[in-house]
């Protein structure tokens, strides 16, 4: 994300990139690409915190053995920051700017999926893979 946020991210490339894969099914005139362009920089906010928000939660249960609830407001507090960071950034960029409405598109994403994950995640058991490990069995040179 942090490549995306600065001039590699910014609208004139990503309608570039936009029109060149659906020149591959249609061809749009550019007032026809403005919005296809603009939605699919939204959606990208969404989902890109959305997944940043998934994978704060899988570390906070698995590694650090918070509750869902705690892991799912220490990952929606990270993805806030690091989202108040990203705009700031886009703030003082030329081709870029920040905006507030970006953030509550990013914390929208972040929290249906904290919501989501923090309702039905159930961490794996952690099972060894030699079963006779388990039994006591002691493997190695006799």
């Amino acid at each position: 994300m942090l490549c995306l946020s600065g001039d590699l991210g910014s609208g004139k490339n990503s309608l570039g990139i936009l029109k060149w894969l659906l020149s591959w099914f249609v061809d749009l005139e550019p007032a026809q690409l403005k919005p296809i362009n603009f939605y699919v920089r939204k959606t990208g906010h969404v989902l890109a915190y959305g997944l940043m928000s998934l994978l704060w939660f899988r570390a906070f249960r698995a590694q650090a053995h918070y509750g869902p609830w705690s892991a799912c407001l220490w990952s929606l507090g990270l993805c806030l920051l690091y989202a108040s960071m990203d705009e700031g950034r886009q703030w003082f960029s030329v081709t870029r700017g920040g905006s507030i409405i970006d953030i509550c598109l990013d914390m929208s994403g972040a929290s249906l999926t904290g919501l989501i994950a923090g309702a039905v995640w159930t961490p794996g058991t952690k099972t060894t893979a030699i079963p006779a490990l388990v039994e006591g069995q002691i493997i190695g040179p006799e």
